[in-house]
């Protein structure tokens, strides 16, 4: 399971993804969207689909299981020729959520992808515990897209390939906004367009601003030491969330990451606001790094 850079900053590449389906008409969007990631270097994906068993009868659970495996069979069928990654298959039963963190905990995963506003266990796994484990234990990466965003494009795999050709990436300067920048470089150069490292002042305080610059530019010369063009910009507002949607709108944004949470040496609390808000409102798939 991915810990974050080693001390002497060897890559982690990003290889196995984890990805819940339902049965419902996005899942195939997603697994399609997955397949585009393989420029981002993920190389096996798992697929999993959980059949929830209680209150059944074993003969219909057994029968529930054998329809998703079949269902998952054709899906793999259809992406055989446009997925270049090793696509393994797998059925679950017991509660949605438990059974997914337990494969989670139990796989060698780097990333779990799933899309949201959904109607099927990815609508589960934002919602009451799930949540919380997710983005406070620090135990997995987790890659979402909204379901209206793989509507709106005829080819949902060309969102996957180009997540990193302009890439924005928050920061407060907490360890976790750190980590979530250095994941930029987890993928092949040559899948990175532009990376845009933005930080907001509720205030425009001088010398804050001055100490964030100072900070931004050591950011930079890790990109430049990377081979990847990049770029900071200072934002002012009082809803650090809204400022960093609305940037996301104004640069055209392909992806972003996020940390989980942090407060950073500038004292602001930006990460444990925004991540909630850019699964829910961001216009280009979302990256929250523990």
């Amino acid at each position: 399971m991915y810990q974050g850079p080693n001390r002497k900053g060897t890559k982690m590449p990003i290889s196995t993804m984890l990805v819940p389906i339902g049965s419902d008409s996005y899942s195939q969007k997603m697994l399609r969207y997955v397949c585009g990631l393989s420029v981002q270097s993920v190389r096996r994906v798992l697929v999993a689909t959980v059949v929830d068993d209680s209150g059944m009868e074993a003969p219909v659970v057994a029968a529930e299981m054998d329809r998703a495996r079949e269902r998952l069979a054709a899906w793999n069928c259809t992406l055989a020729n446009e997925c270049p990654m090793h696509i393994e298959a797998r059925v679950l039963t017991g509660d949605p959520t438990g059974s997914i963190l337990a494969l989670v905990q139990q796989a060698d995963i780097d990333v779990l992808c799933c899309g949201t506003e959904g109607k099927s266990i990815v609508e589960a796994l934002f919602a009451g515990s799930i949540s919380e484990d997710l983005f406070t234990s620090g135990k997995v990466r987790t890659m979402t897209i909204r379901n209206e965003l793989l509507d709106s494009v005829d080819d949902p795999a060309q969102l996957g390939r180009d997540f990193a050709r302009r890439l924005v990436i928050p920061t407060d300067f907490s360890a976790s906004a750190t980590r979530a920048w250095l994941s930029a470089f987890e993928r092949p150069v040559e899948a990175i367009g532009e990376l845009h490292a933005i930080h907001v002042l509720t205030v425009d305080d001088p010398t804050r601003r001055r100490n964030a610059e100072v900070l931004l530019q050591g950011l930079m010369d890790i990109a430049r030491e990377h081979g990847v063009q990049a770029k900071y910009e200072i934002l002012v507002g009082a809803n650090p969330a809204q400022v960093v949607l609305d940037y996301l709108d104004a640069v055209s944004a392909t992806g972003v990451i996020t940390g989980q949470r942090g407060r950073g040496p500038l004292r602001s609390n930006l990460l444990g606001s925004l991540s909630l808000r850019l699964l829910r409102e961001a216009n280009c798939p979302v990256v929250v790094q523990p």
